[in-house]
């Protein structure tokens, strides 16, 4: 059912104009699977989204929503737009975009979540100084009692952000494909 929609909304449009967007994933990609630490322009918007889900969750005065708030708001963006486009603007190449989006921000979430022992990472703090439990990870794994857990959960989340990137990559080499082989009709 999802194939017959994806294989309707790509009739008559233009694979050309989306292919330099796929040659950039995939250069991305490259990059996140080679280092832990890469970053690309993702990566900076994730972080804003991420802030402003601790500023969105502040407002319901749980402490451990609000600090979880930064991570459901770095995840949920990507989902919802990618939902939306596929939807809404009937663009399934938007939508695998949107995942490879996914992607980056559970690397993200990820590269976050292993540090919360180490706490080496330089941090963001809008709302006040930093100390040690300014590191959401490090309050969320000891609020349920899994701080030793960090590099596991750490190594689960990038792992399925690399899955995300790479199924999106894949994605969208089959619309693109589906889109040349479907030339626009004459009217």
């Amino acid at each position: 059912m999802i194939r017959t929609h994806i294989v309707t909304r790509v009739v008559g449009r233009n694979w050309w104009v989306r292919a330099p967007l796929l040659v950039i994933l995939l250069w991305l990609l490259r990059g996140y699977a080679a280092d832990p630490m890469y970053s690309s322009i993702f990566d900076g918007i994730n972080l804003g989204f991420h802030e402003a889900g601790h500023a969105a969750f502040s407002w319901l005065g749980s402490r451990i929503l609000t600090t979880a708030g930064g991570t459901i708001f770095q995840l949920a963006i990507p989902t919802v737009a990618g939902i939306y486009l596929f939807l809404k603007q009937r663009d399934p190449f938007g939508a695998a975009v949107c995942t490879f989006w996914l992607g980056t921000a559970l690397v993200g979430a990820g590269v976050y979540a292993a540090d919360a022992r180490a706490q080496a990472l330089p941090l963001v703090s809008p709302f006040g100084p930093i100390d040690v439990f300014s590191h959401d990870w490090t309050v969320m794994l000891m609020k349920y009692g899994m701080l030793s857990q960090d590099t596991r959960i750490g190594a689960f989340l990038r792992r399925s952000g690399l899955s995300a990137m790479v199924a999106s990559i894949a994605a969208s080499v089959w619309i693109l494909w589906l889109m040349a082989r479907t030339p626009r009709q004459a009217e």
